[in-house]
């Protein structure tokens, strides 16, 4: 590297200057000049020379102090300074020392010392430079790899009070990079006393703690932490930690699918066992009571046997559906159909139930709806809403079944549409589910379309709790919505938007 030092030369006699012009007039040094204190100082601010000679006997501000105000600056403490002086006391070179100087050099000058020296500042003071611009570069590389990392990244000194913060923290905890360095990591992140005292005991092994912990938002939500601490040692080598690095990742959505995970399978494994109880008390009674049950009696229990069994069989299929829906091996295929003639089928096929209950069933529109979608996902939707309508419907209720298209934002209010304003701008195919059925508190519906959730005054009516969810999931495979209305003990409504093909070709 073709680098030239620079010297800056502080004297106030004009003899002296041209001296020191003469003996350092070399190829790698570039020279420049200041006569007092004050301009010394301005230049060194503007320059950061690699070596300062600095003559001490000057009007105004001395050599000691502006030696002074050098290391008093941050930027310009560690430039070399060399006093110049025709002082040869013991206590005027004390009073260098103290005030900051590096080196001595007598006036009249000795040529072969005066370049020695200052050749030596020189190439020390440039090696150090290289170094500092080179960790400077290894720093700047770093922080550029930690500000980029998605996982929140914390770095402490040996008290425990933060110096550095990835942008990943402050969006994971809520908190500005302002508002968390300076904090004590311990208190700031509220890690127990033993907790505490574990990681730091690692640590102090040289070596990481990792584990999980629940944490705390500046806006005090809470989120699950991944968290992998390792000591941060001093660039010297030395086997003293001199801080901490703590790396936290947010494994909320991981937690949460586990607990999820685990409730699902204690679900399952509770509805599953019902009606195998059933099945299994009804079969053995059968078997051991056969001879001596009459005829009807057998046929009864033969029937309920058919029914826990279908029962079984309903919730098999729908934690299958549900498999393949979290799985993503739900059928994407898509084809143009009549929603409408959809609807009017399922409402056929379920005619026997409605009329078993003695209920009244009535089919709303005239008007051909087509969308692309899946046939069999479609069905499976419009059979549970209406399956969940007979069946919370007593006997002799009504359940009105009305399809529509509609555009988004509508043109006046919608009376016994759900969700319709919620719908983004538009044309719609629509569908309603109204019944006459027990109702629904409000403060339930918003939970309504998660699995396995019943409202505890439909116990007593069997069911997985699994059909609104897997709806609901389908309805979004389509990119559309659906939505619920009810008051309790007068009736509920579901609401099914799809997307409208708007060349409609009309099949009746």
């Amino acid at each position: 590297m073709d680098y030239k030092s620079t010297i800056l030369i502080v004297d106030d006699q004009l003899s002296a200057r041209e001296v020191l012009r003469g003996l350092l007039a070399q190829k790698n040094f570039s020279l420049v000049f200041a006569t007092t204190g004050d301009e010394a100082l301005a230049k060194a601010a503007e320059l950061i020379p690699d070596l300062i000679l600095l003559d001490v006997m000057m009007p105004g501000m001395d050599g000691f102090e502006v030696c002074r105000r050098l290391r008093a600056d941050t930027r310009l403490a560690e430039v070399p300074v060399i006093m110049v002086t025709s002082l040869d006391d013991p206590d005027s070179r004390l009073t260098g020392l103290e005030a900051g100087a590096d080196d001595f050099i007598n006036k009249p000058f000795n040529r072969a010392e005066l370049r020695a020296r200052v050749n030596t500042i020189t190439r020390l003071n440039f090696q150090r430079r290289m170094h500092t611009i080179a960790l400077q570069a290894e720093r700047d590389r770093t922080r550029a790899i930690l500000d980029a990392l998605g996982e929140a990244v914390i770095v402490t000194n040996t008290d425990g009070l933060i110096e550095y913060a990835n942008p990943a923290a402050a969006r994971l905890t809520g908190f500005t990079t302002d508002e968390i360095l300076g904090q004590n990591w311990r208190t700031w992140q509220n890690i127990q006393p033993e907790l505490y005292q574990e990681i730091i005991d690692c640590l102090i092994r040289g070596q990481n703690w990792q584990g999980q912990a629940t944490k705390t938002r500046k806006d005090g939500s809470t989120y699950d932490a991944a968290l992998t601490i390792a000591p941060v040692f001093h660039v010297t080598g030395s086997d003293e930690p001199v801080g901490l690095v703590s790396i936290q990742r947010d494994i909320t959505p991981l937690k949460q699918a586990e607990r999820s995970k685990n409730e699902f399978v204690s679900n399952v494994s509770h509805e599953l066992r019902t009606p195998l109880s059933v099945i299994t008390l009804l079969s053995d009674n059968l078997e051991s009571l056969y001879e001596r049950l009459p005829d009807a009696k057998r046929l009864k229990m033969v029937r309920d046997i058919q029914k826990h069994t279908q029962i079984l069989n309903d919730l098999i299929g729908d934690v299958l559906e549900i498999s393949r829906i979290d799985s993503g091996r739900v059928s994407m295929e898509r084809a143009r159909l009549n929603f409408s003639q959809l609807a009017r089928e399922q409402t056929r096929e379920l005619l026997p139930l409605v009329q078993q209950k003695m209920q009244t069933l009535q089919l709303l529109g005239s008007q051909s709806l087509y969308v692309m979608g899946n046939s069999a996902q479609l069905r499976q939707v419009v059979r549970n809403l209406l399956n969940n309508a007979i069946k919370y419907t007593p006997d002799g209720g009504q359940i009105v079944c009305e399809y529509r298209s509609l555009a988004a934002p509508p043109a006046g209010p919608l009376p016994g549409w759900p969700g319709v304003a919620e719908l983004p701008e538009g044309q719609w195919a629509a569908l309603r589910v109204e019944d006459t059925g027990i109702g629904i508190a409000r403060e339930h519906l918003t939970h309504l379309f998660k699995r396995f959730y019943r409202v505890k005054s439909e116990q007593k009516i069997r069911g997985t709790g699994l059909g609104l969810s897997i709806a609901r999931d389908l309805v979004e495979l389509h990119d559309g919505l659906i939505k619920v209305d009810s008051t309790l003990g007068r009736g509920s409504t579901f609401a099914v938007y799809l997307p409208l093909l708007t060349k409609n070709k009309a099949v009746e």
